[in-house]
């Protein structure tokens, strides 16, 4: 028997793609933690600071970032055009948010997705993204399949494992623009949801 042909499936991640996560974060570094980001290089390990210029040891930055996600969550907005582009795709797409965060965390942002207009399934990763999305093509054996992330090794771990997936390396978030380099293994790099939505609607007719 012959499979029909299932929807395309778009695979977001969420922090600096879907969520703004720099300026909330350094609000939260400097209300809760009298911390501050120096942001020299695209890794936050290594950047936040004590107010005397201290770097914070790496070993005490997970904690850091759990503590934000546990109480400031509800502080990230979403980025310009990514909650109506997400709804225009969703009519003829599955989509799902593939995010690097703990799994105590998964079921609050799928929440505060839902109240900010992005009601998906939300499924938390820790390390190279590879591995879920080939999971997620199994699962739902899309017709076509679009990864969008705003680090560079995600998109080489997805092509590894999944090389047909067309990978858009978006960086949302203008101060990491110029300190996050170009991912080599990206089909393209667009770093606004308003070039990105015509970009995958056009990639997905033309496959159709």
């Amino acid at each position: 028997m012959t499979r029909s042909k299932n929807r395309p499936l778009i695979i977001s991640d969420c922090d600096g793609v879907l969520l703004e996560f720099i300026a909330p974060f350094v609000a939260y570094l400097d209300s809760v933690h009298d911390m501050t980001l120096k942001l020299d290089t695209f890794a936050l390990t290594g950047n936040v600071r004590h107010r005397d210029g201290r770097v914070v040891e790496a070993a005490a930055f997970p904690p850091l970032l759990d503590g934000f996600f546990s109480t400031h969550m509800p502080s990230q907005n979403p980025v310009a055009g990514a909650a109506d582009s997400l709804a225009r795709l969703a009519a003829y797409c599955d989509v799902v948010v593939l995010t690097n965060i703990a799994d105590h965390h998964a079921l609050r942002r799928t929440d505060e997705l839902a109240r900010l207009g992005m009601p998906y399934r939300v499924i938390g990763n820790q390390g190279s993204k590879g591995g879920p999305i080939k999971a997620l093509l199994d699962e739902f054996q899309p017709s076509h399949a679009v990864f969008i992330d705003d680090l560079p090794p995600n998109h080489s771990s997805a092509k590894d494992h999944v090389p047909h997936v067309h990978c858009i390396h978006m960086v949302a978030e203008t101060p990491l623009r110029g300190l996050i380099p170009a991912a080599p293994h990206a089909d393209i790099r667009i770093d606004d949801w308003h070039e990105a939505l015509p970009h995958i609607e056009t990639l997905l007719k033309g496959l159709s």
